[in-house]
């Protein structure tokens, strides 16, 4: 059954569209107090800048506070009426996560230096490694072959695809993750992305301590090891198939973020960029060579109770594409132009984009590739008035100024409007009669949750049709077997 489910990845899915969904399950988090991470700041230490007013209309979000701890609850004041209206607060918790899970990272893995001192956060050097970044990345699971996968706090692996890389250097990989369980240039279900400067994109998937323990499993039980398809299986066939630890407000639970990279060039003003230096692999060659990389898009996605769906936030840097038509006034284009775009409307972008590069052969991209010209189909949402994600984007970047973090912009959340449906129980699976949005909990918004880098030919529901629709929970709900992980479903071997 387990090898029916992989297959049925390519079956279309049929999206049924819902409306506004009247929130009922967030009652054990409405009127809750502010985040109590605001109460974390250490005396002494005061924020490196003084955080600017809320924006108009969003006076019932939770004090901000620039914070290493990631935030453990979704905190709703109030008793908002519809999933729009409950937007800001995901926004926020999803800026909350953005910021703490790019804190500066302590010497220890998955661990922030200082979390409670702002000034740590404000004056980092351009490219310190943030804590996401110390996380086991998905060869450290998957890419072991027959290797047991080393332990969280092991520095290191038995098997590398780039050995000669310093300790704690980012690998991309570049092979295609359909075909292998290695990082590489083709997105989930797609085709490579080739920006401006004709260098495909990177991309990487990294999971937090509670995530990678629960799929290494327990050295002394060996039923646990859920890299292992032998082992994945039983637990997939399940009525609710896997469940990885859930995040509460006394521990951290399951996190998953997958990041989007280009190739930096001469061209580029990297002040404007988190950037790193890392190894690229080239799988025609099977070598790697360093390269300076720009960090252009990050998917996080974070199973924080009661939403056993996951919260699912997705973040851009804002020189990837043009703004929204409707934006005024027009910002200044970038210095350096737009990663995805030539700043024209030509060549046209009817869906989204111009063409797909073609793959040559089973993980190797086109030599010398022409630029995908890419602009955004979905909009960043501009509602409730006052208190939209663009509202609560400009409020941040104001907080983040003088960062680079200020560059980068918070595209949607996506969360399950009522998490739970299915008796009481997690969801209903699709293998088990699971309808997309209803049986994964009301998913809102239902549809057009897409990054331009990392879903750039599944912004339309037509051309997303075949990887399940065009947002991040309608994909994944296709591998709700596996918690709605295709990391975990497509590469346990």
């Amino acid at each position: 059954m387990g090898t029916l489910l992989r297959r049925q990845s390519r079956i279309i899915l049929l999206v049924v569209g819902i409306g506004l969904v009247i929130l009922t399950t967030y009652s054990c988090q409405k009127n809750e107090p502010a985040n109590n991470l605001n109460a974390n700041t250490t005396a002494g230490a005061p924020p490196a800048q003084p955080l600017p007013p809320l924006p108009s209309g969003a006076q019932a979000l939770p004090s901000p506070a620039v914070s290493g701890n990631i935030p453990r609850q979704v905190v709703i004041n109030g008793n908002p009426a519809t999933p729009q209206d409950a937007r800001p607060f995901f926004d926020n918790f999803s800026w909350e996560s953005f910021i703490a899970l790019n804190w500066p990272a302590a010497s220890a893995r998955g661990v922030p230096n200082e979390p409670n001192n702002p000034n740590i956060f404000f004056n980092a050097p351009n490219g310190a490694p943030v804590v996401w970044g110390t996380y086991k990345d998905s060869f450290d699971l998957f890419g072991q072959g027959d290797k047991r996968p080393s332990a969280w706090n092991d520095p290191t692996s038995p098997v590398s695809p780039c050995p000669n890389a310093s300790p704690g250097q980012k690998a991309l990989i570049f092979t295609t993750k359909g075909d292998t369980p290695l990082m590489q240039t083709k997105q989930a279900f797609s085709f490579p992305l080739v920006d401006q400067r004709s260098n495909f994109v990177h991309y990487d998937i990294r999971y937090d301590e509670a995530e990678y323990n629960f799929i290494r499993g327990q050295d002394s039980d060996q039923s646990t090891w859920l890299y292992l398809l032998k082992s994945l299986m039983p637990k997939e066939n399940q009525q609710f198939g896997v469940q990885m630890p859930m995040t509460t407000p006394s521990a951290l639970g399951s996190i998953m973020v997958k990041a989007a990279w280009r190739i930096s060039t001469s061209s580029d003003d990297t002040k404007r960029y988190y950037a790193i230096n890392a190894q690229i692999y080239d799988s025609t060659k099977q070598t790697c060579a360093p390269a300076t990389v720009l960090l252009v898009g990050l998917h996080i996605a974070h199973k924080v109770d009661p939403f056993t769906e996951w919260v699912w936030s997705t973040f851009e840097q804002v020189d990837n594409v043009p703004p929204d038509p409707d934006v005024s006034p027009k910002p200044t284009p970038p210095p350096s132009g737009y990663s995805f775009n030539n700043g024209t409307g030509n060549p046209p972008t009817p869906n989204g984009f111009n063409y797909k590069p073609p793959l040559t052969a089973p993980g190797t991209p086109t030599p010398s590739p022409s630029p995908v010209q890419v602009t955004r189909v979905n909009a960043i949402p501009n509602t409730p008035a006052g208190q939209s994600t663009r509202d609560i984007n400009t409020y941040y970047q104001q907080v983040l100024r003088g960062t680079v973090w200020q560059y980068y912009q918070l595209v949607v959340t996506q969360w399950p409007a009522n998490p739970g449906i299915g008796n009481g129980k997690p969801f209903t699976l699709m293998n088990n009669g699971g309808v997309y949005p209803q049986n994964a909990g009301a998913a809102f918004p239902a549809t057009g949750a897409v990054n331009t880098t990392m879903e750039t030919y599944f912004q339309t529901q037509n051309d997303a049709a075949g990887a399940g629709g065009n947002s991040c929970m309608s994909c994944h709900y296709r591998a709700g077997q596996s918690d709605f992980s295709w990391g975990l479903n497509r590469r346990a071997h």
